[in-house]
Formats: C-alpha cells, sequence, structure tokens
C-alpha cells in the first residue's frame, strides 16, 4: 500500500473547478462547443508534470489526448481512461461556473460525468511522475465524443497506444463496475403519401401506421425479453425515444420515423441483437401488410462489457479499492462506456470513479470531493498493484 497521499482535498478542488469551468459540451448537440479546450488544458497539465504527450485526431477537429510515464521497457502498461465531453447545459443555470457546497460538494457540468474521474487521473498521473521507480508504463488517455457515439475510444482501440488494462473513469461511487449493458439505436420509417387533410382519403398517413408499428414492437419485445437478465447489469430492455413525423397540420403525413433503442447485456452479440429485430421487423410486415415499414438507420453506440473476476486489473483495481476505502465492491451497470470499445481492441478494464450515476447529466450535478481524493488514491495503487495481478495471472 502506498504510504503516502497523492493529492489533497485542496488541489483536487482547483483542478477540477479548473476543468469544469471549461465547455466541452459534444458539439453533436445544440450549443456544443467541441472539447478542444479542454484538450489543451490536459495536455498542458500532463506536459508540466513530464509525461510525454501525443494529440490524437479521432473525429475531424477532435483529438483524443494520450499522456504517458514511461516504466521499463519490459513492464506492463495500465491505461487510465476518461473522457472530456459532456452533455448540454440543459437546465442548469451554472453549468460552468463551478461552486463547492458546505458537504464539501462540487457542483457544475461535468463534475460528476467524468471530470471529477479525469481530474483523480490527472493528480495520479502527477504523483507518479514523482516516483523514483515506476512499477509499469502508465497511460493517460482522455477521450473525444464518448456521450454521443464513442468514437475517442475507438480510436485507442484501433491505433492508440499498447495497453495491457485500463480503468476507465464513470461515477460509480468507486465501486469496481466490470460489466455493463450495451447500446444499439436503430431508426425505423413508415412511407404514406401525402394529401390536403380536408380529404385524409386521398392520402396514407404514416403517423397511423407509425402507431399501430409501435404497438407490436412493444407486445413483440415485451414478450421475446422477459426474463431474459444479467445478475450484475439487469434486464435487456426496448424503449421508444424519438418520433418525426409531419410538416404542417393541415397536410397528411407521407413519413414517419421512429428511433428505438436496445440494450443488450453481457452474453447477446450485437449480431444475435440484429437478427432479434430482423426477426420483430418480420412480424410486423405480416401483421401490417397496408404499413410500408423500412429500417432506416442502426448505430451501435457501446458495445456489452463482461470482464471476469479473476482478470488481473480486476484483481488489481479491487484491492487498490480495499487498501484506500476499505471496500472493493464488484458491480455492474446498466449504462454503456468507453471500456466497452478498450475491450474489443484487446484491452481489459473496469469501470472506477468518484460520484453517484444519479446525478450526471441532471440539473444539479455534483460529485464529493473526497470521493475525487481517494479516487486519485485508488489509481495510483492500481498502477503499483497491476504487475504483481498479471503476473500471478501468468506465472
Amino acid at each position: 500500500m502506498i504510504d503516502e497521499p497523492v493529492t489533497t482535498a485542496a488541489a483536487a478542488s482547483d483542478l477540477l473547478s479548473k476543468l469544469v469551468a471549461i465547455p466541452s459540451v459534444a458539439p453533436d448537440v445544440p450549443g456544443g462547443t467541441g472539447e478542444s479546450a479542454m484538450a489543451e488544458a490536459v495536455e498542458a497539465f500532463a506536459r508540466d508534470v513530464g509525461a510525454t504527450v501525443a494529440c490524437c485526431e479521432a473525429l475531424p477537429g477532435r483529438s483524443n489526448v494520450v499522456a504517458t510515464l514511461p516504466g521499463a521497457a519490459a513492464r506492463p502498461a495500465l491505461m487510465l481512461e476518461a473522457h472530456m465531453d459532456t452533455v448540454a447545459l440543459g437546465p442548469m443555470t451554472n453549468g460552468h461556473h463551478p461552486w463547492v457546497d458546505a458537504l464539501g460538494r462540487l457542483h457544475g457540468r461535468g463534475a460528476c460525468d467524468t471530470k471529477g474521474a479525469l481530474a483523480a487521473m490527472l493528480l495520479a498521473l502527477q504523483w507518479a511522475a514523482h516516483q523514483p521507480q515506476r512499477p509499469c508504463t502508465l497511460v493517460l488517455a482522455a477521450a473525444v465524443d464518448e456521450e454521443t457515439g464513442g468514437h475517442g475510444a475507438r480510436a485507442l482501440a484501433r491505433s492508440g497506444p499498447p495497453a495491457d488494462a485500463a480503468i476507465v473513469g464513470e461515477p460509480t461511487g468507486l465501486t469496481i463496475v466490470r460489466a455493463h449493458r450495451g447500446v444499439v439505436i436503430w431508426t425505423l420509417v413508415t412511407a404514406g403519401a401525402a394529401a390536403h387533410s380536408s380529404t385524409p382519403e386521398r392520402g396514407h398517413n404514416a403517423i397511423y401506421d407509425m402507431c399501430e408499428v409501435v404497438g407490436i414492437l412493444r407486445a413483440e419485445y415485451a414478450g421475446r425479453l422477459a426474463g431474459r437478465s444479467h445478475p450484475l447489469t439487469g434486464p435487456s430492455t426496448f424503449s421508444a425515444g424519438v418520433i418525426r413525423a409531419g410538416t404542417s397540420f393541415n397536410i397528411i403525413p407521407d413519413r414517419c420515423e421512429l428511433v428505438i433503442e436496445r440494450r443488450n447485456i453481457p452474453g447477446e452479440s450485437l449480431s444475435a441483437v440484429e437478427a432479434e429485430l430482423e426477426d420483430v421487423l418480420e412480424v410486423v410486415r405480416t401483421r401490417l401488410p397496408h404499413a410500408r415499414v423500412a429500417l432506416a438507420a442502426s448505430e451501435v453506440l457501446a458495445a456489452s462489457l463482461h470482464t471476469p473476476p479473476e482478470a488481473p486489473i480486476v484483481r488489481a483495481a479491487r484491492a487498490a479499492a480495499e487498501a484506500v476505502t476499505g471496500r472493493g465492491v464488484l458491480a455492474g451497470a446498466p449504462y454503456g462506456s468507453d471500456a466497452a470499445w478498450l475491450q474489443a481492441g484487446g484491452i481489459p478494464g473496469v469501470l472506477l470513479g468518484p460520484g453517484d450515476i444519479a446525478y450526471a447529466h441532471g440539473a444539479d450535478e455534483w460529485v464529493p470531493i473526497a470521493e475525487v481524493v481517494q479516487a486519485a488514491q485508488i489509481y495510483a495503487e492500481a498502477w503499483q498493484r497491476l504487475p504483481g495481478a498479471l503476473a500471478s495471472a501468468h506465472p
């Protein structure tokens, strides 16, 4: 166990306040600024502590920041990864003006998801840079685009620095999340025929068809997914999230779009999920021969994650959390994360970070500063313990 504190509450509060004050709303949403200013701040901090830094473009104009503290050539590498983008401010009135309440909680957009984890990782990097001996290479990856597509993590998995394991910063309350669900979204379209609303019989209302489609989708998925669950992540789910149709009240709509979401559990492959959708759509078409239904788009936002409890990164993270907090709880999550893309690229990982997911994306987002301090300590402990965990797994 590390005998000295990795950081202090004052240092954690100061750094996190600076990060929250930098707008980094994903550019895909209205009012989004992108992550460039945040990337500059992360790069400057990492260079100041002596890390080697590379900025790697993942999307046009959007670059991951990768900071490396090399260990000995033959030693393994631990990646600490957190995303820089946030959701929109929404109802928040002071989202980029961080403040600390009397209970030691720092408020502001991104404080919980996931600038609290990013601050803790930077502080762990700073501490590690001053250690006379490095048990293994430490890589800090600050990624873009987690909230809207995961392309930052996909780029890291595809062409990023090699790593033997990863800890991904998400608000887990310092528990070790080793499994989570995947996310697929589909856009369905019904095609009709436009007409003046005074003579609706001359047209074909695409909204009416879609209403019937939704009813069948609900019934079919309710039956198929009943009882399909994972002990750590919860059930497989289906939901309808967005519907778009019509241009005017006096025109019969000739097109209606429905965006639906499917959250798959570990063990359900993406190919099986896609095949199941085709089966459901065939049922729809059979029952509604008058409706022209088509799958217009499909996008995988996150794959599912399942890291075995005996994996070296799980054992290292658990021992680190026990050393710092006295508990090393393993858990699952219903949401997705960058860890699944890293896993697909051959980097096994877990989620671990300060804060509660219940306060992410909300009107009052906050994170306990004390947990940011503990997270930094856990990351540093895990860095110390990973070589031993890997060695015992491969004697």
